[in-house]
Parts: structure tokens; C-alpha cells; sequence
């Protein structure tokens, strides 16, 4: 039986975006505050809403990489699963990702059209990350009976991988992890979703 970690080490890189995101919006949304002023302001902001955004969903671009990666070790033991024997709530489960789904389609769409009065090109990488993750949590009811990785259920979607391909995952994996860098994962997207 081999060990392998539920978390390569990807908790340690994360912020969490919604509590970020309410905190950047903070800084321009006083009602006191005239129009144009808000539109300059939100110029200046939309990078950094872009760059957080594209951040987390790194993450769960990693959590989907280190999962296809373990899921063909066999007779792995997946140790430190925070998941384990909970009690599994959708809603809870998928939180986060839906918050990202939702501020990505509507929340920066109508934003940079009322601010800044072009459309927003929504980046659907992200888009297909968020929405294949939250189908793998519900697959998975949330990690709460994952012990082993022959347990986790990959979504279709998912490419099947080849021992080159994990080699190159696993480098990259690390690499991203060392750096505290996750956006080098999207360097490995098109391995298993592109």
C-alpha cells in the first residue's frame, strides 16, 4: 500500500476570493462616491479581480491534476483527507465555485459594461475548470468516503492519462507548489480538459 496526500501542498498557495472580492469592491462601492470616480477606480481594479479570480480557480485546476494523477496508483491509501467521515452538503461543497461561476459570468460582465461601458470577455477555461470540479465533488460526495484512490470517480470529461502525461503533471504539480505559483498548473490544462 502506498501513502499519498489528499493535499500536495495547494492549501498553503490559496486565498480564499470571495471575502477578497467584497473587500476590493469595498474600496469603490461608497455611495458618496461620484460616477466617473467609480469607473476610474474600477479600471484600476479589474486586473487584480482578474488575476484573484484566475488565482483560485488555479486551485481547483490542481485538485483536479493531483486527482487524475493518484486515481491510476495502485492500492493507494490517501492519507490527511480533512473530508473524511464528514457529512456531505452540496450547497456547502460547491460554495465557493459556484461564487467564482456566478462573479465570472454576471458580477464582472455587468460590472465592466456599467463601468467601463465595453463587454467582458469571459475566459471559459475557467468556466469548464469551476464546472468540472463542482461535478467531481458531487461525484465524490464531497471526499467524505474517499480512503483510497481506486474511490475517486473522475467526471468523463476528464482525459485518461498516460505515464508520460503523469510525469508531466506530477513536474508541474511540484513545481507550481514550490513557486507557490498554482497558475503554472494551466501550463498542464489541456492535458486532461483541453
Amino acid at each position: 500500500m502506498q501513502k499519498v496526500l489528499f493535499d500536495p501542498g495547494y492549501s498553503n498557495c490559496l486565498l480564499g476570493v470571495s471575502e477578497n472580492v467584497e473587500f476590493i469592491y469595498a474600496a469603490f462601492s461608497s455611495a458618496i462616491m461620484p460616477m466617473k470616480q467609480k469607473k476610474f477606480q474600477f479600471s484600476i481594479l479589474l486586473p487584480r479581480l482578474k488575476k484573484l479570480t484566475t488565482q483560485n480557480v488555479s486551485f481547483y485546476l490542481g485538485c483536479l491534476l493531483w486527482a487524475s494523477y493518484i486515481k491510476d496508483i495502485e492500492d493507494g491509501i490517501i492519507e490527511n483527507n480533512p473530508c473524511f467521515g464528514m457529512e456531505y452538503n452540496e450547497k456547502e461543497a460547491t460554495e465557493e465555485t459556484d461564487f467564482l461561476i456566478d462573479f465570472i459570468e454576471n458580477k464582472l460582465v455587468n460590472d465592466v459594461k456599467r463601468y467601463l461601458n465595453k463587454p467582458y470577455e469571459i475566459d471559459y477555461k475557467l468556466i469548464n475548470i469551476l464546472n468540472t470540479y463542482n461535478y467531481f465533488i458531487k461525484l465524490n460526495k464531497g471526499f467524505i468516503e474517499v480512503k483510497e484512490t481506486k474511490d475517486i470517480v473522475l467526471p468523463k470529461n476528464i482525459k485518461k492519462l498516460d505515464e508520460e502525461k503523469r510525469a508531466t503533471i506530477k513536474n508541474k504539480i511540484d513545481e507550481a507548489i514550490n513557486s507557490k505559483d498554482l497558475m503554472k498548473l494551466f501550463d498542464v490544462y489541456d492535458l486532461i480538459l483541453g
